[in-house]
């Protein structure tokens, strides 16, 4: 009997083993993994893909009128890369909170878990090193006209930027490690006008009228265009409390000398006579200039103060 008892106990602990083995021929059942792993109650995040980033290195190339053609120095740039790599790190929560006590009291109890959080940081990667040097194929400019390029070197890459220029440029480059760029000039482009190019001469007070008097250093350059001036006169009060007395703009052809003469009338925006300023007997003006034409920009160039003046 105990025979056939043992026996009956094998087949069966065979049978149960037959059916738990893996059939290799179908696979695994991988979905019971992950059922499983996701009832551990601990997310791990995917890590995250490192990024790049590169240090940008410029230089920057400046020249002055000439009709010939200009090659400038050489310089040397460099770029490195840095590279950001990310983790994942476990890190343990815990706060506290209250549970049944003895004889019905509640007391504090610590309840911890593991997060994953992501801790990053960068490190060095590839560098990278260039000259650069522009050659200025044969141009025109003005005598106040000045240019300027940036190269810069970013990771591999190397660019030419325009800083500051008198005509559309196409550009050939040349070289690899020792990069030259060759500029030609094609249309000719409007820079800002030169703010010493116009000056004060003078500001004076006879006959019941003000005249500001201002030089012109290119009237010749802006030969056939006009320049418009702007005069702001001003009272000289107590302290800082000077009285603005109005403005007005004169326009001239381009000349060597502009002569304005006006009174307070003949201001645009002349103020009524203040009694903090009745005693006040000095004046002086504000002014400044912008050229009207093809050859510069319009804009406005503000020049310092005259000297005060009695009336």
């Amino acid at each position: 009997m105990r025979k056939m008892i043992s026996a009956v106990l094998v087949l069966v602990f065979f049978a149960v083993a037959a059916n738990a083995r893996v059939d290799f021929d179908r696979g695994v059942n991988t979905k019971q993994f992950s059922i499983e792993a996701v009832n551990s109650g601990i997310t791990v995040p995917a890590p995250v893909k490192g990024i790049n980033r590169y240090t940008r290195d410029c230089a920057r190339f400046s020249f002055s009128p000439s009709d010939a053609e200009i090659t400038s120095d050489r310089v040397w740039l460099r770029s490195l890369e840095y590279i950001q790599e990310c983790h994942n790190v476990p890190v343990q929560q815990c706060h506290t909170v209250m549970v049944p006590g003895p004889n019905g009291t509640q007391v504090p109890h610590q309840q911890c878990h593991t997060v994953y959080q992501q801790q990053c940081h960068e490190r060095p990667g590839m560098s990278w090193s260039r000259t650069a040097q522009i050659k200025m194929l044969a141009r025109k400019l003005l005598p106040w006209e000045r240019e300027s390029f940036d190269v810069c070197l970013e990771g591999p890459w190397l660019e030419i930027y325009v800083n500051a220029a008198a005509y559309k440029y196409s550009a050939s480059r040349q070289g690899s490690y020792d990069t030259l760029f060759e500029l030609t000039a094609k249309n000719k482009v409007p820079m800002k006008a030169d703010e010493n190019g116009l000056s004060y001469a003078a500001f004076s007070y006879a006959d019941g009228k003000f005249t500001f008097k201002a030089t012109d250093k290119w009237a010749k350059e802006y030969s056939g265009e006009k320049v418009v001036i702007t005069v702001d006169l001003y009272k000289e009060g107590w302290w800082i409390f000077n009285g603005y007395l109005g403005s007005r703009d004169f326009t001239f052809d381009a000349a060597e000398g502009y002569e304005m003469s006006f009174t307070e009338k003949d201001l645009e925006k002349a103020l009524a006579e203040d009694d903090a300023f009745r005693g006040a007997k000095k004046y002086y003006a504000k002014w400044g200039f912008r050229r009207v034409g093809a050859i510069s920009k319009d804009n406005y160039v503000k020049k310092d103060k005259t000297p005060s003046i009695t009336k």
